[in-house]
């Protein structure tokens, strides 16, 4: 009974935990405002490279949850664990008996390892690249921000003629090469859960690979009681991990989850127990073995690998957090990133494209990036101003991000962010090509970096002042000049801080008549 409810107590949470997730990426109506957002700084991988940053609480609260109870992360935390698990019971549902049932599986360890490997060098060089691909939270993420939420913004919008409380949105960044990424992750994952579990979890995820080592090492642990054990294989099918071998009466630790299906399917409810794992034997064996139940041969000195790989982990943000960038593309001037994000090194290093920030702006300027910022830049969040601009006081981005990319900016640091400059191509401007007055960039410039002066038979042109423009695409978006567009946003590789616009001061004049 005990098990039983601890199944379903982690079932209930682990639920609570991916519809909250999942409303930071589908609440196209922003009815939850913000609240939810801090949940996403809770995942391993933007909790680690936050850790980088300075801001290290929530990575030890996680490792330290993983040392006590195993991978719990995984089944109760992990939105991209718990889809895994409803794709899995659906799955069932479709299946006949026989087939819906799984088996024990031998472990992966030379997939699993080496793409861990690459992962942890390319981290510890600078480059995101291979964990952006790889990371569960970032693809569930582009999952539900680029499949997810265009259907339920383009639904809404059906529903709107129907109903008039119902807004219409306009929906502006769809990239067709982020859908079909996300498309290709989700078909690959959906597929892997509907045939064997958590496959994609201990074959392939980083992270799982990472706790997995941990967890190894965890002090309660899941113990087959070889005494009581009818094997009647109850455990074994009801294991989504694969990792209960009945005939050596072993339990993969590395990939075992803590779903605590296994112990509630158990028909003995006594022969598979979740107990402190280093409590010694009543009668410890006299020669050899380990006085350990749940220790197997070679596990009781495995002390140096389980501070081997926590002193691996710090080291390698102490590394990173020292060594310059790896990049594999060059700079793209054009590749303008968000305010906060410090310029295009620190984004790159940070930024796994989970596209929270893309889903949470409000004026729709940010979309994934195709090709602009080379091909380690993939789908990372890039400011487009063909279709809007960056709202003069918005932060929100900055308030979203849960990786350390953009860094918090208060409304009164957004402002004077220079995120890139604007420049000018007079051949261009309609007013030269068509000798007509314009003056539309002017008109919507925020920081007033742009004014108009005479040019000829009494027509005005723009002129900039860079120091106060603060880059944030306003005068490229309204520019009516077509194909190219007169005024464009450069980027500036580092961010800048731009001169504060200076208010108009008027003179106190002393009337003491009318004047008349």
């Amino acid at each position: 009974m005990a098990y039983r409810f601890l199944k379903k107590f982690r079932v209930v949470l682990s639920l609570v935990f991916f519809l909250l997730l999942l409303v930071c990426f589908v609440d196209t109506y922003h009815l939850t405002g913000q609240w939810s957002d801090g949940l996403l700084k809770w995942q391993f991988v933007p909790a680690l490279l936050s850790a980088v940053t300075g801001s290290v609480t929530i990575i030890l609260l996680l490792v330290l949850l993983t040392l006590l109870f195993g991978r719990v992360y995984c089944s109760t935390l992990c939105p991209l664990g718990t889809y895994q698990d409803i794709v899995r019971r659906i799955a069932n549902w479709f299946k006949n008996k026989k087939k819906r049932k799984l088996k024990y599986s031998k472990p992966h360890h030379l997939v699993r390892y080496l793409l861990l490997g690459v992962v942890a060098v390319g981290f510890v060089l600078g480059s995101s690249t291979l964990l952006l691909k790889l990371d569960p939270y970032s693809n569930f993420g582009r999952m539900a921000a680029n499949l997810l939420r265009p259907a339920v913004i383009w639904s809404g919008n059906a529903l709107s003629n129907t109903f008039s409380a119902i807004p219409f949105q306009d929906y502006k960044i769809f990239t067709m090469s982020a859908c079909l990424f996300a498309a290709a992750v989700f078909i690959v994952v959906t597929t892997l859960s509907a045939l064997r579990g958590r496959l994609y979890c201990n074959s392939i995820c980083p992270v799982g690979s990472l706790l997995g080592v941990l967890s190894k090492y965890s002090l309660f642990r899941l113990a087959l009681n070889s005494d009581t054990c009818a094997r009647c294989m109850a455990c074994v099918k009801a294991c989504k991990g694969q990792c209960i071998d009945i005939k050596k009466q072993e339990i993969d630790h590395t990939r075992c989850v803590q779903c605590h299906n296994c112990t509630s399917a158990c028909r003995t409810q006594q022969s598979i127990r979740y107990q402190f794992a280093y409590q010694p034997l009543p009668n410890p064996p006299q020669r050899g073995g380990s006085k350990y139940p749940l220790l197997g041969k070679g596990e009781a000195g495995g002390r140096r690998l389980f501070l081997g790989t926590i002193g691996g982990i710090a080291a390698a943000g102490a590394v990173r957090a020292f060594t310059p960038a790896w990049r594999a593309s060059s700079t793209h001037t054009k590749a303008i990133t968000p305010p906060g994000s410090r310029g295009l090194d620190h984004f790159k290093r940070h930024c796994t494209a989970c596209h929270a920030c893309v889903a949470g702006c409000p004026s729709h300027v940010l979309r994934p990036a195709v090709s602009e910022y080379g091909l380690d830049g993939f789908m990372m969040p890039v400011l487009d101003y063909n279709k809007s601009f960056c709202n003069y006081a918005c932060n929100t981005c900055s308030t979203i991000c849960p990786n350390g990319a953009i860094i918090p900016l208060s409304k009164e640091e957004k402002i004077l962010t220079q995120i890139g400059k604007a420049n000018f191509i007079l051949d261009r401007c309609i007013v030269v090509r068509e000798e007509t007055d314009c003056g539309a960039c002017d008109e919507h410039c925020p920081v007033k970096a742009i004014r108009m002066v005479p040019f000829r038979d009494g027509l005005l042109i723009p002129q900039l002042d860079t120091s106060l423009c603060i880059g944030c695409g306003g005068c490229e978006y309204i520019c009516p000049a077509r194909p190219d567009k007169a005024i464009q946003v450069i980027a500036n590789t580092e961010h800048q801080q731009a001169r504060p616009v200076e208010e108009d001061v008027q003179e106190q004049v002393e009337v003491d008549d009318f004047g008349f």
